[in-house]
Protein backbone atom coordinates (compact mmCIF):
# COMPACT_ATOMS: atom_id res chain seq x y z
CA UNK A 1 0.00 0.00 0.00
CA UNK A 2 1.33 3.42 -0.78
CA UNK A 3 2.49 6.11 1.79
CA UNK A 4 0.28 9.22 1.62
CA UNK A 5 2.59 12.48 1.98
CA UNK A 6 1.99 15.41 4.11
CA UNK A 7 1.09 18.25 1.82
CA UNK A 8 2.88 20.85 3.40
CA UNK A 9 6.28 19.13 2.92
CA UNK A 10 7.95 20.93 6.09
CA UNK A 11 11.80 21.54 6.07
CA UNK A 12 12.30 22.17 9.92
CA UNK A 13 15.52 24.11 8.95
CA UNK A 14 14.07 26.30 6.78
CA UNK A 15 10.70 26.82 8.79
CA UNK A 16 13.39 27.64 11.97
CA UNK A 17 15.03 30.20 9.69
CA UNK A 18 11.77 31.50 8.98
CA UNK A 19 10.49 31.66 12.34
CA UNK A 20 13.68 33.54 13.02
CA UNK A 21 13.15 36.12 10.31
CA UNK A 22 9.54 36.43 11.49
CA UNK A 23 10.39 37.09 15.38
CA UNK A 24 13.26 39.66 14.51
CA UNK A 25 10.26 41.69 12.59
CA UNK A 26 7.97 41.31 15.14
CA UNK A 27 10.02 42.69 17.99
CA UNK A 28 10.28 46.49 19.87
CA UNK A 29 11.66 46.78 23.01
CA UNK A 30 12.91 43.06 22.84
CA UNK A 31 14.35 43.88 19.63
CA UNK A 32 16.73 46.53 21.43
CA UNK A 33 19.54 44.68 24.06
CA UNK A 34 22.53 43.47 22.17
CA UNK A 35 22.60 40.17 21.37
CA UNK A 36 24.88 36.98 21.90
CA UNK A 37 24.24 33.16 21.34
CA UNK A 38 25.51 29.97 21.01
CA UNK A 39 23.92 27.03 19.20
CA UNK A 40 26.43 24.12 20.34
CA UNK A 41 26.12 24.81 24.08
CA UNK A 42 26.33 21.76 26.28
CA UNK A 43 24.87 23.30 29.72
CA UNK A 44 21.55 23.88 30.94
CA UNK A 45 19.26 26.47 32.65
CA UNK A 46 21.35 27.95 35.33
CA UNK A 47 24.38 27.51 33.71
CA UNK A 48 26.65 30.57 32.61
CA UNK A 49 27.71 32.46 29.69
CA UNK A 50 31.15 34.28 29.64
CA UNK A 51 30.86 37.30 27.09
CA UNK A 52 33.35 39.47 25.91
CA UNK A 53 33.59 42.89 26.97
CA UNK A 54 34.41 45.52 23.80
CA UNK A 55 37.77 46.79 24.56
CA UNK A 56 38.49 50.92 24.62
CA UNK A 57 40.88 52.55 22.21
CA UNK A 58 44.77 51.33 22.00
CA UNK A 59 46.80 54.53 23.21
CA UNK A 60 48.46 56.63 20.54
CA UNK A 61 51.68 57.66 20.70
CA UNK A 62 52.69 61.48 19.29
CA UNK A 63 56.32 61.94 18.43
CA UNK A 64 58.23 65.28 17.54
CA UNK A 65 61.55 66.44 16.28
CA UNK A 66 63.86 65.26 19.21
CA UNK A 67 66.88 67.54 18.42
CA UNK A 68 67.62 69.45 15.24
CA UNK A 69 70.18 68.32 13.32
CA UNK A 70 72.85 71.33 12.92
CA UNK A 71 74.16 72.02 9.43
CA UNK A 72 77.93 71.51 9.34
CA UNK A 73 78.27 73.54 6.18
CA UNK A 74 78.58 77.45 7.69
CA UNK A 75 77.91 80.72 5.55
CA UNK A 76 78.37 83.77 6.73
CA UNK A 77 81.21 84.17 9.36
CA UNK A 78 78.36 85.99 11.33
CA UNK A 79 75.56 83.68 10.59
CA UNK A 80 74.47 79.75 10.69
CA UNK A 81 73.19 78.17 7.86
CA UNK A 82 69.94 76.61 8.29
CA UNK A 83 69.25 73.54 10.30
CA UNK A 84 67.22 70.59 9.51
CA UNK A 85 64.00 69.80 11.08
CA UNK A 86 64.55 65.58 10.84
CA UNK A 87 64.69 64.16 14.22
CA UNK A 88 67.77 61.87 14.97
CA UNK A 89 67.54 58.53 14.06
CA UNK A 90 69.35 57.30 16.96
CA UNK A 91 66.58 58.13 19.05
CA UNK A 92 63.43 55.38 19.47
CA UNK A 93 60.39 56.21 17.70
CA UNK A 94 58.53 52.80 18.19
CA UNK A 95 54.91 52.89 19.10
CA UNK A 96 53.70 51.83 22.48
CA UNK A 97 52.45 48.15 22.31
CA UNK A 98 49.19 47.62 22.53
CA UNK A 99 46.86 45.28 22.80
CA UNK A 100 43.20 43.90 22.31
CA UNK A 101 41.95 43.57 26.43
CA UNK A 102 38.32 42.49 26.04
CA UNK A 103 37.41 41.50 29.67
CA UNK A 104 34.83 38.68 29.71
CA UNK A 105 31.55 39.03 32.53
CA UNK A 106 29.19 36.26 33.25
CA UNK A 107 25.76 36.16 32.03
CA UNK A 108 23.31 33.14 33.75
CA UNK A 109 20.25 31.20 31.40
CA UNK A 110 17.53 32.08 33.64
CA UNK A 111 14.83 30.99 31.97
CA UNK A 112 13.50 28.53 29.42
CA UNK A 113 11.01 30.09 27.01
CA UNK A 114 8.55 27.86 25.03
CA UNK A 115 5.19 27.39 23.16
CA UNK A 116 4.11 24.91 21.41
CA UNK A 117 0.80 24.46 19.50
CA UNK A 118 -0.81 20.93 18.62
CA UNK A 119 -2.62 20.46 15.43
CA UNK A 120 -5.31 17.83 15.32
CA UNK A 121 -5.48 15.38 11.51
CA UNK A 122 -8.68 17.08 10.72
CA UNK A 123 -7.34 20.26 11.25
CA UNK A 124 -4.01 19.78 8.83
CA UNK A 125 -6.33 18.24 6.02
CA UNK A 126 -9.06 20.84 6.11
CA UNK A 127 -8.49 23.71 7.52
CA UNK A 128 -4.67 25.07 6.95
CA UNK A 129 -4.21 26.07 3.58
CA UNK A 130 -0.62 28.52 4.38
CA UNK A 131 0.96 26.94 6.91
CA UNK A 132 3.41 30.70 7.35
CA UNK A 133 -0.03 32.47 8.19
CA UNK A 134 -1.71 30.44 10.17
CA UNK A 135 0.87 28.52 12.18
CA UNK A 136 4.31 30.21 12.09
CA UNK A 137 3.52 33.73 12.57
CA UNK A 138 1.37 33.01 15.87
CA UNK A 139 4.15 31.27 17.45
CA UNK A 140 6.31 33.58 16.67
CA UNK A 141 3.88 36.61 17.62
CA UNK A 142 3.69 34.73 20.87
CA UNK A 143 7.29 34.99 21.71
CA UNK A 144 7.32 38.78 20.63
CA UNK A 145 4.91 39.72 22.96
CA UNK A 146 6.81 37.89 25.31
CA UNK A 147 10.34 39.39 25.13
CA UNK A 148 8.72 43.00 25.05
CA UNK A 149 7.00 42.15 28.16
CA UNK A 150 10.55 40.51 29.63
CA UNK A 151 12.45 43.22 28.63
CA UNK A 152 10.45 45.88 29.81
CA UNK A 153 10.07 44.19 32.63
CA UNK A 154 14.26 44.24 33.59
CA UNK A 155 14.40 48.10 31.61
CA UNK A 156 12.31 49.17 35.10
CA UNK A 157 14.34 46.97 37.71
CA UNK A 158 17.81 47.66 36.38
CA UNK A 159 18.05 50.34 33.83
CA UNK A 160 19.47 53.15 37.03
CA UNK A 161 22.44 54.57 38.62
CA UNK A 162 21.33 54.29 41.89
CA UNK A 163 24.90 51.73 42.44
CA UNK A 164 26.50 54.73 41.93
CA UNK A 165 28.49 56.09 45.11
CA UNK A 166 28.03 60.02 45.52
CA UNK A 167 31.78 60.62 43.89
CA UNK A 168 30.84 58.55 41.09
CA UNK A 169 28.10 60.68 40.51
CA UNK A 170 29.60 63.91 41.16
CA UNK A 171 31.48 63.47 38.20
CA UNK A 172 29.19 61.50 35.52
CA UNK A 173 25.64 62.01 37.10
CA UNK A 174 22.93 59.34 38.71
CA UNK A 175 19.36 58.94 37.92
CA UNK A 176 17.11 62.90 37.18
CA UNK A 177 14.06 63.87 39.30
CA UNK A 178 11.87 66.03 37.72
CA UNK A 179 8.74 67.67 39.03
CA UNK A 180 6.03 69.17 36.79
CA UNK A 181 2.19 70.63 36.89
CA UNK A 182 -0.58 68.80 37.03
CA UNK A 183 -2.25 68.78 33.03
CA UNK A 184 -4.98 71.08 32.94
CA UNK A 185 -5.17 71.17 29.48
CA UNK A 186 -4.24 75.09 28.69
CA UNK A 187 -1.56 75.96 25.79
CA UNK A 188 0.82 77.60 28.57
CA UNK A 189 0.35 74.41 30.92
CA UNK A 190 1.09 72.01 27.90
CA UNK A 191 4.80 73.96 27.22
CA UNK A 192 5.13 74.12 31.13
CA UNK A 193 4.95 69.87 31.28
CA UNK A 194 6.97 69.54 28.30
CA UNK A 195 9.77 71.93 29.05
CA UNK A 196 9.93 70.24 32.20
CA UNK A 197 10.57 66.79 30.46
CA UNK A 198 13.20 68.29 28.20
CA UNK A 199 15.21 69.99 30.64
CA UNK A 200 15.39 66.55 32.45
CA UNK A 201 16.46 65.23 29.31
CA UNK A 202 19.15 67.43 28.67
CA UNK A 203 20.31 66.47 31.96
CA UNK A 204 20.53 63.29 30.93
CA UNK A 205 21.92 63.84 28.16
CA UNK A 206 24.78 65.41 29.86
CA UNK A 207 25.37 62.41 32.43
CA UNK A 208 25.67 59.69 29.38
CA UNK A 209 28.25 62.24 27.84
CA UNK A 210 29.73 62.39 30.68
CA UNK A 211 30.14 58.92 30.70
CA UNK A 212 31.51 58.67 27.43
CA UNK A 213 28.49 56.50 26.31
CA UNK A 214 28.26 56.61 22.79
CA UNK A 215 25.93 58.86 20.59
CA UNK A 216 24.91 56.78 18.50
CA UNK A 217 21.90 53.83 19.34
CA UNK A 218 20.30 55.81 22.26
CA UNK A 219 16.91 55.22 23.14
CA UNK A 220 14.74 56.90 25.31
CA UNK A 221 12.09 54.05 26.37
CA UNK A 222 8.68 55.84 28.41
CA UNK A 223 4.68 54.93 28.24
CA UNK A 224 2.04 56.51 26.80
CA UNK A 225 1.96 59.57 29.39
CA UNK A 226 5.26 60.86 28.79
CA UNK A 227 4.48 60.46 24.99
CA UNK A 228 1.13 62.74 25.29
CA UNK A 229 3.22 65.00 27.37
CA UNK A 230 5.86 65.17 24.06
CA UNK A 231 3.86 64.79 21.34
CA UNK A 232 1.53 67.75 22.17
CA UNK A 233 5.02 69.96 22.73
CA UNK A 234 5.32 72.60 19.60
CA UNK A 235 9.23 71.56 19.44
CA UNK A 236 9.19 68.19 18.97
CA UNK A 237 8.56 66.76 15.64
CA UNK A 238 7.46 63.40 15.16
CA UNK A 239 9.08 60.22 13.15
CA UNK A 240 5.90 59.76 11.29
CA UNK A 241 6.64 62.92 9.44
CA UNK A 242 9.80 62.01 8.19
CA UNK A 243 8.35 58.92 6.26
CA UNK A 244 10.20 56.65 8.00
CA UNK A 245 8.01 53.16 8.23
CA UNK A 246 10.87 51.19 9.56
CA UNK A 247 10.91 53.66 12.84
CA UNK A 248 7.41 53.35 12.94
CA UNK A 249 7.26 49.58 12.71
CA UNK A 250 9.77 49.76 15.72
CA UNK A 251 7.83 51.98 17.74
CA UNK A 252 10.12 54.65 17.35
CA UNK A 253 7.58 57.59 17.65
CA UNK A 254 10.50 60.22 17.85
CA UNK A 255 13.69 61.78 18.08
CA UNK A 256 14.95 64.05 21.10
CA UNK A 257 18.46 65.36 21.61
CA UNK A 258 19.78 62.23 19.82
CA UNK A 259 17.66 59.35 21.71
CA UNK A 260 14.90 57.06 19.77
CA UNK A 261 11.86 57.40 21.43
CA UNK A 262 10.06 53.54 21.95
CA UNK A 263 6.59 53.66 23.75
CA UNK A 264 5.55 50.75 25.39
CA UNK A 265 2.46 50.07 27.59
CA UNK A 266 4.64 48.67 30.65
CA UNK A 267 5.86 52.05 31.42
CA UNK A 268 3.82 54.93 33.47
CA UNK A 269 5.44 58.56 34.23
CA UNK A 270 8.95 57.58 34.14
CA UNK A 271 11.11 57.50 31.65
CA UNK A 272 14.62 55.11 30.89
CA UNK A 273 17.27 56.56 28.72
CA UNK A 274 20.20 53.81 27.72
CA UNK A 275 22.58 52.94 24.73
CA UNK A 276 22.03 49.83 22.67
CA UNK A 277 24.96 48.14 24.55
CA UNK A 278 23.61 48.69 28.27
CA UNK A 279 21.95 45.32 27.71
CA UNK A 280 22.71 41.92 26.69
CA UNK A 281 20.15 39.12 25.49
CA UNK A 282 22.36 35.62 25.42
CA UNK A 283 20.40 32.92 24.07
CA UNK A 284 21.42 29.20 23.94
CA UNK A 285 19.39 26.27 22.47
CA UNK A 286 18.86 23.29 23.94
CA UNK A 287 20.12 20.19 22.05
CA UNK A 288 17.47 18.18 19.73
CA UNK A 289 15.93 15.53 22.24
CA UNK A 290 16.38 12.07 20.62
CA UNK A 291 12.34 11.34 20.71
CA UNK A 292 11.50 13.71 18.41
CA UNK A 293 10.34 13.34 15.30
CA UNK A 294 12.26 15.92 13.58
CA UNK A 295 13.47 19.52 14.64
CA UNK A 296 16.60 22.19 13.70
CA UNK A 297 18.13 24.15 15.98
CA UNK A 298 18.95 28.18 14.30
CA UNK A 299 20.65 31.35 14.65
CA UNK A 300 19.11 34.34 13.00
CA UNK A 301 20.55 38.07 14.15
CA UNK A 302 21.84 36.52 17.65
CA UNK A 303 18.55 34.91 18.56
CA UNK A 304 19.35 31.21 18.52
CA UNK A 305 15.95 28.97 18.80
CA UNK A 306 15.13 25.71 18.23
CA UNK A 307 12.12 24.29 16.04
CA UNK A 308 10.64 20.96 17.35
CA UNK A 309 8.02 18.77 15.29
CA UNK A 310 6.63 16.01 16.95
CA UNK A 311 3.59 13.54 17.31
CA UNK A 312 1.00 12.53 19.61
CA UNK A 313 0.02 8.79 19.05
CA UNK A 314 -2.55 9.34 21.46
CA UNK A 315 -4.24 12.42 20.51
CA UNK A 316 -3.50 11.95 16.59
CA UNK A 317 -2.01 14.84 16.26
CA UNK A 318 1.32 17.22 15.33
CA UNK A 319 3.01 19.31 17.76
CA UNK A 320 4.66 22.31 16.56
CA UNK A 321 6.84 24.60 19.12
CA UNK A 322 9.47 26.52 19.15
CA UNK A 323 11.44 27.08 22.39
CA UNK A 324 15.32 29.03 23.40
CA UNK A 325 17.26 29.32 27.23
CA UNK A 326 18.18 32.98 27.85
CA UNK A 327 19.26 35.31 29.75
CA UNK A 328 19.08 39.10 30.21
CA UNK A 329 22.34 41.64 32.02
CA UNK A 330 23.27 44.81 32.34
CA UNK A 331 26.69 45.27 30.69
CA UNK A 332 28.97 47.17 33.18
CA UNK A 333 32.23 48.71 32.73
CA UNK A 334 36.02 47.55 33.18
CA UNK A 335 37.16 47.14 36.49
CA UNK A 336 40.02 49.81 35.88
CA UNK A 337 37.30 52.12 34.58
CA UNK A 338 37.46 55.99 35.41
CA UNK A 339 36.43 59.73 34.67
CA UNK A 340 38.30 62.42 35.50
CA UNK A 341 40.65 60.49 37.54
CA UNK A 342 37.58 59.18 39.54
CA UNK A 343 37.29 55.34 40.05
CA UNK A 344 33.89 54.50 38.35
CA UNK A 345 34.97 50.47 37.85
CA UNK A 346 32.62 47.76 37.54
CA UNK A 347 29.29 49.93 37.52
CA UNK A 348 26.35 50.68 35.41
CA UNK A 349 26.78 53.94 33.76
CA UNK A 350 25.13 53.40 30.21
CA UNK A 351 21.58 54.18 31.22
CA UNK A 352 19.72 55.85 34.03
CA UNK A 353 16.38 56.61 34.66
CA UNK A 354 14.20 59.69 35.30
CA UNK A 355 11.61 59.30 37.77
CA UNK A 356 8.65 62.30 36.86
CA UNK A 357 6.76 63.80 39.50
CA UNK A 358 3.31 65.57 39.30
CA UNK A 359 2.86 68.50 41.77
CA UNK A 360 0.94 72.21 41.34
CA UNK A 361 3.20 75.23 42.35
CA UNK A 362 3.55 75.73 45.86
CA UNK A 363 1.84 72.38 46.90
CA UNK A 364 3.54 71.11 50.33
CA UNK A 365 5.11 67.57 49.88
CA UNK A 366 3.13 66.30 52.19
CA UNK A 367 0.00 67.33 50.20
CA UNK A 368 0.65 65.68 47.25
Amino acid sequence: MALTTHHFNLDPQQVTIAALGLLDRQLTLGGIPARYSELKFRGGLGDVINVNRESRGIPVQAAGISEPIWNPVKGDKNKFAAVSDRPLPTNDRLAPVGFINESRFPVQLTTLAQNATTLSMEQVAFDLKQFGTQVLTKLTRGFAEYFDDTTALFIKENITRSGLSTAQKKVIGGDVDVTIPPADGTGENMKARALGLRTALVDARMAMNLANVPASERYLIAGPEVEAILLKDPEFVAVDYSGDTNALRRAVVGRIYGFDIVIHNSFGLEMYLFHKSAMLLVSACPAIPMGAVNGSVQNINGIATRMLIDYDYAKKADTIGLDTMYGLSTVREDPDYSVRGVGIGESFVRGLKVSITEKAAGTKPEER
